[in-house]
């Protein structure tokens, strides 16, 4: 019965759901400036503003991702629906980040390390994986709506 085997199948797409969710921290701090990319590694920027925001970008997209572990349906949904514009957000940033630092920006200062590049990209994948993961959780709670009301 396929029932039966859905618990495992929804953990399973879960974990690749929330797996980007430290990468997508760093890519907030990038995109706030609390993190540069420099040519030599990353240094630390401190600017108590931008740290604020994005502690409230971290913290919203924390509470977000554990609606995935709702008892309720309507708030698993709603999870859904907004996690994925966290993940589609943070699949262009990092592909847009990364493509600016890979070519040095508009003056040709920015370069940046190989390592982050690669770390850039390796988080716009995980971060679509993670999209069809979301997509999945979401037609099997669809599917258990349906039969429960049919």
């Amino acid at each position: 019965m396929p029932g039966e085997e859905s618990p495992s199948r929804r953990r399973l797409w879960r974990g690749l759901s929330v797996a980007p969710l430290p990468l997508l921290l760093v890519i907030y701090a990038l995109w706030r400036d609390l993190l540069r990319l420099e040519a030599t590694g990353v240094r630390v920027r401190w600017e108590a503003s931008a740290f604020l925001e994005w502690l409230a970008m971290a913290v919203g997209t924390l509470v977000v991702a554990g609606l995935f572990w709702s008892p309720l349906r309507p708030l698993r949904v709603l999870g859904y629906t907004f996690y994925s514009l966290v993940l589609a957000f943070g699949f262009g940033a990092a592909f847009v980040i990364g493509v600016v630092h890979a070519f040095g920006g508009p003056q040709g200062d920015m370069h940046a390390p190989a390592w982050a590049l690669v770390a850039l990209g390796l988080t716009s994948a995980l971060c679509a994986a993670s999209l069809l993961a979301q997509a999945a959780l979401l037609v099997d709670d669809v599917r258990a709506g349906d039969a429960e009301g049919g």
